[in-house]
């Protein structure tokens, strides 16, 4: 990264770009251009806040007299989901695809916005089209030859989740990702004053959703913005000399503070001492204020959106390619990852007798025994991959993986141990691809294909809420990282070909999901084919047949990670 991308060149294209393309739907003729417009610069965002959150943070206390007020909305609304999805360490794929709809959200109705704030009325067409505002963007969106957005299934649960967040009765969101929206849709509106409504401060707009909210991930979300702020504090206000002073950076002690006379920047003040900052809005229309005094702003160390996995893949790669001949060498390939040894250690509790910890990663592997160890220290590296790569639904991944855990566990029984490996560790598999290349289309539900007359087997992805896996860059992962392996290649088949085609390992696979799906979707009824299937495996099993195992699942005491 380029340690000074942001400048006030960049500040000042990104807020002008912003007041521009909430303006291209008053012209119908450049519709084409809104969705790469709105890419372009959701790119732009991330880049200027992994570059200077300061510059970023200030923004929120800034209310720019030249861009009116939706314009200045949007571009809160837009920091916010900055603050929250940085802070929880999403990607900048999940990012984009957030910030694409915090755009659409105000996209059709830019002038019915600045109107409404300003006190005038709508008249009856301009109503209707608020009313309507967020099928109208679905529908340009669409239209525009734009990809399967994700932002599209954000601005169809929008309205309904802004008005739920002010609800008094207690509320659930299922869809993570809209309520981070609607979450920053509610504090920018909060914070953004208009004609009859002055702006509420920062810190007690979040102070009071969160009062009123007792959803677990949107007082997460909620945190999160909170921590960012207090990382990377700008745009507070204070009293120094008898001025008016706002933060332009703080680094430890030092603070760089812009004086104000008027909504002018007079001069810049560095200073050591503290100050009883508090949370404000500045009106200005001066360009230094708004853009040039925020070069100063730079972060000593850019950081990105997400965490880089690459290391923990190379060392995945690594065991499905390579022999070993001893426990030693094995361990001399995983014991650099400190978290992965930690996590070893305690996955090989399971093959102790006494359930106890191992003393050491040699320890672990040995208890496995050789046979089994490379599959454990391959399944563990996955693991730490899809707890890594943070996503809005990574709790419910997390537990649906469990839940594909405990099922293969009930079904090898007294076999537990290297075919408990050799099954699990290629779900690990996919469902790290999962995260790591579809993660913004994972949801809380699933995706159920009942038709009887499909040929399509189930896929892994369904039971995340993905219609479909994206089978070209699986099948490009697969032989990439595990070109060598039986294993994976056989849960490929499983993922890849038709029903007719199934061999005995892809429906065992196969059965493995369809366990899993009737845990974790109550709405799930097996098609005749389907049920054919559990038949036949269990069949060769120690559970005889499908009774048997329902009703060790029962036993079992699944439960569901919706909130």
């Amino acid at each position: 990264m380029e340690s000074r991308i942001v400048t006030s060149k960049t500040l000042f294209a990104l807020t002008q770009g912003t007041h521009k393309v909430l303006r291209l739907y008053y012209q119908k003729e450049r519709w084409s251009s809104i969705y790469p417009t709105l890419v372009k610069l959701a790119q732009l965002y991330m880049d200027c806040y992994e570059h200077s959150p300061s510059s970023m943070h200030a923004q929120l206390g800034l209310y720019s007299q030249n861009l009116g007020y939706n314009t200045n909305l949007v571009i809160n609304q837009n920091v916010l989901i900055c603050m929250a999805c940085h802070s929880l360490r999403y990607s900048r794929a999940i990012t984009e695809e957030l910030l694409l709809a915090s755009f659409a959200d105000y996209l059709c109705v830019a002038r019915e916005s600045d109107q409404l704030a300003c006190g005038k009325p709508l008249n009856p067409q301009q109503d209707k089209l608020w009313k309507v505002r967020h099928q109208v963007a679905v529908q340009i969106l669409s239209d525009g030859k734009t990809p399967d957005l994700q932002c599209l299934r954000v601005l169809s649960r929008l309205s309904s989740y802004d008005s739920k967040l002010i609800s008094k009765a207690p509320q659930r969101f299922n869809d993570h990702a809209s309520l981070i929206v609607a979450l920053a849709h509610r504090l920018a509106s909060l914070i953004t004053p208009t004609k009859q409504q002055p702006a509420f401060p920062l810190d007690k707009a979040i102070k009071l959703l969160y009062s009123r909210l007792s959803y677990h991930y949107a007082l997460k979300v909620l945190s999160a913005m909170s921590d960012a702020m207090v990382k990377h504090p700008a745009g507070l206000l204070c009293d120094i000399n008898k001025e008016l002073g706002l933060l332009v950076v703080q680094c430890n002690k030092e603070k760089v503070i812009a004086i104000i006379d008027n909504g002018q920047a007079k001069k810049l003040a560095k200073a050591s001492r503290a100050f009883d900052f508090r949370c404000g809005v500045t009106f200005s229309s001066d360009a230094k204020l708004l853009y040039n005094v925020w070069d100063r702003a730079q972060a000593p160390e850019p950081t990105s959106f997400g965490v880089d996995n690459t290391h923990l893949l190379e060392a995945v790669k690594a065991l499905s390619f390579s022999q070993f001949q001893s426990i030693r060498s094995l361990e001399k390939l995983v014991c650099e990852f400190e978290s992965v040894s930690l996590a070893l250690q305690v996955a090989a509790k399971q093959y102790n007798r006494e359930n106890l910890k191992a003393a050491s990663v040699r320890h672990s592997l040995a208890m496995v025994g050789l046979d089994a160890a490379g599959l454990l220290a391959q399944r563990v590296l996955l693991e730490q991959i899809i707890a890594r790569h943070k996503t809005p639904f990574t709790d419910d991944v997390l537990h649906k993986y469990g839940v594909i855990s405990q099922v293969i566990a009930l079904y090898v029984g007294d076999s537990y141990g290297e075919e408990f490996e050799r099954l699990l560790s290629p779900f690990a598999a996919v469902i790290a691809f999962l995260v790591l290349k579809q993660g913004v289309e994972i949801q809380h539900t699933t995706a159920l294909h009942t038709r009887d007359f499909s040929e399509a087997q189930i896929s892994v992805a369904n039971l995340f809420g993905v219609r479909a896996l994206a089978q070209d860059k699986f099948v490009e992962f697969n032989h990439y990282y595990f070109d060598k392996s039986i294993l994976h290649k056989a849960m490929l088949d499983s993922e890849t070909l038709k029903k007719s085609q199934a061999n005995t390992q892809c429906k065992l696979f196969t059965f493995i999901k369809l366990a899993v799906l009737s845990v974790i979707s109550p709405n799930f009824v097996p098609t005749a084919w389907q049920k054919q299937l559990i038949d036949q495996i269990l069949s060769d099993s120690h559970f005889a047949n499908a009774q048997n195992f329902n009703a060790a699942l029962l036993e079992v005491g699944f439960y569901s990670a919706i909130e």
